[in-house]
């Protein structure tokens, strides 16, 4: 039974059974004596009892802890209205008062992470824990700190050794832990049981309908989709997934009921992922107009949602990064590493996919350890020089070098190559080049319209905020060509690019130069890429799971008229 409803229990027993309410309540406060509703009704209990002393010191308790409660709030409500110095600093005087309140340790590692510190965020988690394990939303909120900070191995041991009595929340999160490290098997089994206890069972559909698009399975994708939908007409994740599956066709009843729930869509992602899935319905009826339409209320919400800001990183590299920073002098040349970088939907997933396919290369999905080294390194602020290369020891380098190590270690099987795909690395090649200056990097190019009308159609389930408004998106697609030409400069001859164009027109070569470049030797498997049937955890794993096709070169054409405004600001 939770607080509040033994709370609830013992006021119902107040008039009739005083006595009982009372040490009912004495046992529930002692447990949780953050409940101040429980210390006023037990001051009240007193008083029916006569027992003024004790009135007396329940009525302090509930006043002290009223006020703490509302400090609390008021500290949770600076959070939510972006002032988290704020929030900050009201946590920090409740914890000058009570000492390692559970509470006030949750806001202040929520605090931590909403402001970018993945370190703080782990480390008050983890010092939570540490003072309050018995508590379940701590032990929850660890399980959550770990999954936060990709720590899916500890997430799956710390569930094993110290879970007793998992709740139903934690199962969730040891599911997302066992896809994020490829383990379908087991998020499958876990998922199911959710749904055997009607946990989110709409959500559970979503991602098993994820998982099975994953591994390839897109009828049963479907399936699950569906019944998502069943059990949530309104659902827009699943209709958007739907629509995100190249071989689904809306019928005339998808679109009617689509353009109904837009009727009295409210400006949320859930009402964006309805206009992005009507938006892909119109264009399978050949309806590019209204498509767009649908397409720009679509971006609108979404702009609202996450507002883009600016970086001025490429600009920092280009003006501070006009030399190779000193690269880490002792790694590990048993294994090639291989960074894929682009601008995203511009044909990664395919290169990794050829790449993938030849019986010695290890692959995985789209990592973001490169990224969280950057951030880390980036908030420490060592110098005006990105991620303050010009500061890192080398020990600082073997640091960081063997941390990324040992975060693909578990995605890794026994092959000499390993790729990481991530489009976003092409911020951090000098980091990269630093920490492994054997690495090799691979740029995929696309045309520029083409890239740019297949980010603007996408909803994305995190990040990616320029691609919802015209002039953030040129803007970002502009820096990208700086950024990239400056590290051509700097490492010239270290990147190859690979031309999305020619590996669909002249794709043998393209190939064959590819896999020169890479020290593979050519391999049958590479050309017949669409039957290798490995996991591929992106948006394109339909799409290279079949021959090369040229559609995709063209398709954004169908928009040419509409998207004008924004291929004038791309340089």
């Amino acid at each position: 039974m939770s607080p509040i409803d033994a709370i609830n229990n013992a006021k119902t027993l107040v008039a009739t059974e005083p006595y009982k309410a009372k040490v009912m309540l004495l046992e529930v406060l002692n447990k949780n004596p953050e409940y101040h509703d429980g210390w006023a009704l037990l001051a009240n209990i007193h008083k029916l009892l006569q027992e003024h002393e004790q009135q007396q010191s329940a009525l302090k308790q509930y006043e002290m802890i009223h006020w703490f409660n509302k400090q609390l709030d008021t500290a949770k409500q600076q959070l939510t209205n972006q002032n988290p110095l704020q929030a900050q600093q009201t946590i920090q005087q409740l914890l000058k008062l009570v000492p390692n309140e559970y509470r006030a340790l949750e806001t202040l590692a929520e605090i931590a992470f909403k402001v970018g510190d993945s370190k703080a965020y782990f480390a008050i988690s983890k010092h939570n824990l540490e003072n309050n394990s018995q508590k379940q939303t701590v032990k929850e909120n660890y399980c959550k700190a770990l999954l936060n900070t990709k720590q899916f191995d500890e997430l799956i041991s710390f569930y094993h050794s110290s879970i007793s009595s998992p709740t139903l929340y934690i199962e969730s999160l040891l599911a997302i832990a066992h896809v994020k490290l490829m383990q379908f098997d087991e998020a499958t089994t876990i998922y199911n049981k959710l749904l055997d206890a009607n946990y989110y069972a709409a959500q559970c559909h979503l991602r098993l309908g994820n998982i099975e698009k994953i591994k390839g399975n897109t009828g049963l994708a479907i399936d699950h989709y569906k019944q998502a939908l069943q059990i949530d007409k309104k659902l827009g994740e699943a209709y958007w997934n739907l629509a995100n599956l190249k071989t689904y066709i809306f019928d005339s009843k998808d679109v009617d009921f689509l353009e109904q729930l837009t009727q009295d869509a409210k400006p949320n992602l859930n009402s964006a992922q309805f206009y992005f899935a009507l938006a892909k319905a119109y264009e399978q009826q050949g309806n590019f107009s209204l498509s767009f339409a649908m397409l720009e209320k679509a971006n609108s919400i979404q702009k609202s949602l996450t507002p883009y800001k600016p970086s001025n990183f490429t600009s920092r590299c280009t003006q501070h990064l006009t030399q190779k920073p000193m690269a880490h002098n002792a790694f590990d040349e048993s294994l090639q590493l291989i960074f894929i970088v682009s601008l995203p939907r511009s044909g990664s997933t395919l290169v990794e996919q050829i790449l993938a396919s030849h019986p010695d290369v290890d692959a995985s999905y789209e990592l973001t350890e490169i990224n969280a080294i950057a951030r880390e390194l980036e908030s420490k602020k060592l110098s005006d020089v990105p991620y303050g290369l010009d500061k890192l020891s080398e020990q600082d380098k073997a640091h960081y070098a063997a941390r990324y190590l040992n975060f693909i270690a578990p995605l890794r099987g026994k092959n000499k190559v390993f790729i990481d795909k991530q489009p976003a690395n092409f911020h951090h090649i000098a980091l990269i080049k630093t920490l492994f200056p054997n690495a090799k990097i691979l740029e995929v190019t696309r045309d520029k319209a083409a890239t740019a009308w297949s980010l603007y159609k996408h909803s994305f389930s995190e990040g990616h905020a320029y691609s919802y408004d015209f002039k953030s998106l040129a803007q970002y697609i502009n820096d990208y060509a700086d950024l990239m030409s400056h590290w051509h400069a700097l490492y010239p001859d270290e990147i190859f690019n690979v031309d999305y164009q020619n590996l669909v027109n002249d794709f043998s070569n393209t190939v064959s130069e590819l896999l020169d470049y890479c020290s593979l030797e050519m391999h049958e498997s590479c050309m017949s890429f669409y039957n290798h049937q490995r996991p591929i955890m992106t948006p394109s794993s339909e799409q290279v799971r079949q021959p090369i096709y040229k559609d995709a070169l063209t398709q954004w054409t169908n928009y040419k008229v509409h998207l004008e405004p924004l291929l004038k600001l791309i340089k």
